[in-house]
């Protein structure tokens, strides 16, 4: 979904970047995303699909069935490359609000949900694009009580 340059890098390049870390973590280790992801990639495209359709009467109605068609492909992903998706629970969201670290970096609600998430677990690597969840590298602890990386797609194929 990005339209833009980050870090050096293009979209297209990116997209490799996570082709090939999907493909490393289906081979050999155990990967999980948060539930959040399927509402995070809608309301993107949602976004984007909203700044092509102004002026157009009813477009809301229009925009939801193909803001919504990425969620599929979403589940394609996660379904092809034997991805857990993490439900969210009272719990890690108790988790979530007893992370002060998260609060006073100011990591907002659904990326500290992610964080929390990945705590819940038991990470020992959170990949994410986001700059304000990439600043917790080595920061969260995992249930194990070890640091868990938060590295961006590049980095973490190293690790992996």
């Amino acid at each position: 979904m990005r339209s833009a340059q980050r870090r050096g890098r293009n979209p297209a390049e990116i997209a490799v970047d996570a082709e090939r870390l999907f493909e490393s973590v289906s081979r050999s280790h155990l990967g999980a995303t948060s539930c959040l992801t399927c509402y995070e990639v809608e309301e993107a495209l949602y976004r984007l699909l909203t700044q092509s359709a102004r002026g157009i009467s009813r477009a809301e109605t229009l925009l939801i069935p193909a803001a919504r068609s990425i969620t599929t492909q979403v589940q394609i992903v996660v379904d092809l490359f034997r991805i857990s998706v993490l439900d969210l629970t009272s719990g890690t969201v108790r988790l979530q609000l007893q992370q002060l670290d998260l609060q006073t970096r100011g990591i907002r609600a659904a990326d500290a949900l992610h964080a929390a998430s990945a705590i819940v677990f038991d990470a020992d690597l959170l990949v994410s694009t986001d700059d304000a969840l990439l600043q917790l590298d080595g920061i969260l602890l995992n249930t194990r009580g070890c640091k868990i990386l938060c590295q961006d797609t590049d980095s973490a194929i190293r690790l992996l």
